[in-house]
């Protein structure tokens, strides 16, 4: 008799849990969640939002690659599409890293790096693209992005200041010292360094 009162009480606990009311708020809510990881795998990640659109972009290693989506938490179903792809050979042909898309001057742009085959040649370069969506068009090489040092760099970003362009990269102070250090220099235009670069910062202490 113990039995049937417990399984009595047990029912009466949680059979309301199962009824179409309880069911319709968990689906509502499981529709309002998004899901860790939004790409099983993306290095060096990078967004830029214009016109209603996220256009996101990651290391490939080997090309260029844009999504673009009006959801960026729904970034696996996103349009996607490879936009430029490098030479088999050269000073640009390989390990293609962290890209990163703007819009200047009425035009997208791509910074990136990459390296002819080994790590200490590794130097900035940028793609250009005229169309309005960079999905459109074609994206054309214009060019390395260096100073006059023209030592190793990886990691751009750009930005303008009152009316004024820059751009900040890692680079290394020598040819072969290895110590990446954050510098900034003035751009005359989207591929064209025209000042000396200005250290900012670099690693003091252990942990850095």
């Amino acid at each position: 008799m113990k039995s049937l009162t417990r399984l009595l009480l047990f029912a009466a606990l949680v059979l309301p849990c199962f009824t179409p009311a309880a069911k319709g708020q968990a689906n509502a809510e499981a529709n309002d969640t998004f899901h860790n990881p939004l790409l099983q795998t993306g290095p060096d990640p990078w967004v830029i939002t214009r016109d209603g659109f996220y256009y996101y972009m990651n290391t490939t290693g080997h090309n260029l690659t844009i999504w673009k989506t009006r959801d960026i938490t729904d970034l696996a179903h996103a349009e996607k599409k490879i936009v430029w792809t490098p030479p088999a050979t050269g000073p640009y042909s390989h390990d293609i890293w962290a890209p990163e898309l703007h819009f200047m001057d009425g035009k997208w742009y791509i910074y990136f790096a990459a390296d002819a085959g080994q790590n200490a040649s590794h130097r900035i370069y940028v793609v250009e693209n005229p169309a309005a969506d960079p999905l459109d068009g074609n994206f054309t090489f214009k060019g390395k992005v260096a100073d006059s040092t023209d030592k190793w760099a990886i990691d751009a970003t750009v930005f303008e200041n009152k009316g004024q362009k820059y751009i900040l990269w890692s680079g290394w102070e020598g040819d072969t010292d290895g110590e990446q250090r954050i510098y900034l220099a003035h751009l005359k235009n989207p591929w064209t360094i025209d000042s000396k670069r200005v250290l900012l910062s670099y690693p003091k202490y252990p942990w850095e």
